[in-house]
């Protein structure tokens, strides 16, 4: 008799398998959860790593000298800076950019230095997002004095010799004047002589040109500057002329003038 029930329920529990599985094939095998479907949503990649993570080359190139990154997830609304005219909608999208990369990758800036009241009179009352904000300006402000934000500009430094890396004279390149030997003191500046040797001088696809990288070189550093010397201005190893206090071509005041134009600053 006990064997008899072993049997019957072996039979009754197999007739119910071979019910479930003609059942899961009428209705197909996509709502198992053993095969899901993929999904074809994709998810904004983050700059966040804290390593440079430069936005990629744009292979079809652009007036704006870079390609634009990811959108931004900052729900901070940043107090536009002064390059920023309808007419160069391009420059909006370089603010957030630099209050992204001082936000995250460069938020050493965000402590402060020993002058930068000097800019932001009321920079130690600031929350993190108004002091990143205020840098940016900051970086506007040597920008115009160093290239009239145009990221093409290019100068020749004829006092420097030979560009260590490309082995042509020195040329000062992008909105904050940078050059292809920076990576050997600056190993995070994104600039790849192989890849741009063959391009023209002025060929905005040029690493030194692209605007997203130039900045992104130029913060950092000044944040490895302000690491070592607790300043913005100094007398001698300035990397920028335009900061160097009591040089021929300082315009200190000048950059002071346009951060203090932020509202929270004063």
């Amino acid at each position: 008799m006990f064997a008899k029930i072993i049997t019957d329920k072996f039979y009754s529990a197999n007739g119910f398998m071979v019910l479930c599985f003609l059942f899961l094939l009428s209705t197909g095998c996509s709502k198992s959860s053993q095969f899901p479907i993929e999904s074809t949503s994709q998810t904004p990649s983050s700059d966040n790593s804290g390593q440079s993570t430069t936005p990629p080359d744009d292979s079809s190139g652009s007036g704006s000298g870079g390609s634009t990154p990811d959108p931004i997830d900052n729900t901070y609304k940043m107090t536009a800076l002064a390059w920023e005219t309808s007419s160069k909608p391009e420059r909006t999208q370089w603010s957030l950019y630099l209050q992204d990369i001082i936000t995250n990758q460069w938020n050493s800036l965000l402590a402060g230095s020993s002058d930068i009241t000097t800019f932001c009179p009321k920079y130690y009352s600031l929350d993190n997002d108004h002091r990143a904000n205020a840098w940016a300006a900051l970086f506007v402000g040597v920008a115009k004095f160093e290239s009239a934000w145009d990221p093409t500009t290019r100068f020749h430094e004829t006092t420097m010799g030979n560009d260590d890396i490309t082995g042509l004279p020195v040329y000062s390149e992008g909105l904050l004047q940078l050059s292809y030997q920076d990576i050997q003191g600056y190993p995070f500046c994104d600039f790849n002589w192989t890849k741009d040797k063959n391009l023209s001088a002025t060929n905005p696809k040029k690493d030194t040109l692209d605007p997203y990288k130039n900045l992104y070189c130029g913060v950092g550093i000044m944040a490895k500057i302000i690491s070592k010397k607790n300043q913005i201005t100094v007398s001698s190893g300035a990397y920028w002329s335009t900061l160097r206090s009591g040089g021929s071509y300082q315009h200190i005041s000048e950059i002071a003038a346009i951060v203090k134009k932020l509202p929270f600053c004063n």
